[in-house]
């Protein structure tokens, strides 16, 4: 199965490019946030997003990344490009291990 991630956030730079990112996360099946005004400060306090989306200068980004690698838990991305479906969603996969019954799927049914 396939479900949207916690929020990416869009923040531009600037508001037409807040919203061109928002529009493209949204279509991958993603949840965005146009995060408008955020500091790399802000970055390492905010909480509830899987990573974040920036289209502006080098300067500033490495800014942004390294507030996102200073966060305690898991580590989240600066997106400098085009998210893809893998930013915007995770899959879930159920395997149904079949070994015990000798890979006889239908000795496992019946009981």
């Amino acid at each position: 199965t396939r479900h949207a991630r916690l929020p990416l956030l869009c923040m531009g730079p600037g508001a037409e490019a807040e919203q061109a990112q928002a529009q493209v996360v949204r279509a991958l099946g993603g949840s965005a946030v146009m995060a408008d005004g955020c500091t790399a400060d802000s970055l390492g306090i905010l909480d509830g997003f899987s990573g974040a989306l920036w289209w502006g200068d080098a300067t500033t980004a490495r800014a942004y990344r390294q507030a996102l690698a200073a966060r305690p838990g898991p580590i989240l991305p600066l997106i400098t490009s085009a998210p893809d479906k893998g930013h915007a969603c995770a899959e879930r996969h159920v395997c149904v291990d079949t070994t015990a019954a000798g890979g006889n799927a239908s000795l496992l049914a019946s009981q």
